[in-house]
């Protein structure tokens, strides 16, 4: 996967930077599409620390699918459950946050955590966490 991929890399979307943004209670910078997709670093110049796509709706699918793509993630928004599965394997974890919607987490050790949110069969949330400062801090909260 492709952690040193900029969201202000692609043409005729906009991109907010954030020079102080806050992710799980660690400093550092954001670009950010709306209120729905954030691509984190310590700094500017660093590689991806985490990344998340919240409650993306259908007809967004395209868009965020196409930047999983670019950054070489096997999943699509609109995967199903065992499509997760067949990829990474049985969860570490599930949470039933909403009616209807689960969170299904992977620890990979201590440097990778994955969760998706499965809603209606499909997956719609996605959150991707490469930083062990960042993963001890959720840690407690999963």
């Amino acid at each position: 996967m492709d952690r040193d991929f900029y969201l202000s890399s692609l043409d005729d979307v906009k991109v907010k930077q954030e020079y102080d943004f806050s992710y799980s209670g660690i400093s550092g910078y954001a670009e950010v599409i709306g209120c729905k997709i954030v691509f984190f670093r310590k700094s500017k110049t660093d590689l991806l620390e985490a990344l998340s796509f919240d409650e993306i709706s259908p007809n967004e699918f395209d868009f965020c699918n196409y930047i999983l793509e670019k950054i070489g993630f096997p999943l699509r928004f609109g995967d199903g459950l065992g499509k997760i599965r067949e990829s990474f394997g049985v969860e570490s974890s599930v949470d039933t946050f909403f009616e209807n919607f689960d969170r299904y987490n992977y620890f990979v050790g201590k440097q990778l955590f994955m969760s998706f949110c499965v809603g209606n069969g499909m997956i719609n949330g996605l959150e991707i966490i490469f930083s062990p400062e960042i993963i001890a801090e959720i840690s407690d909260f999963r």
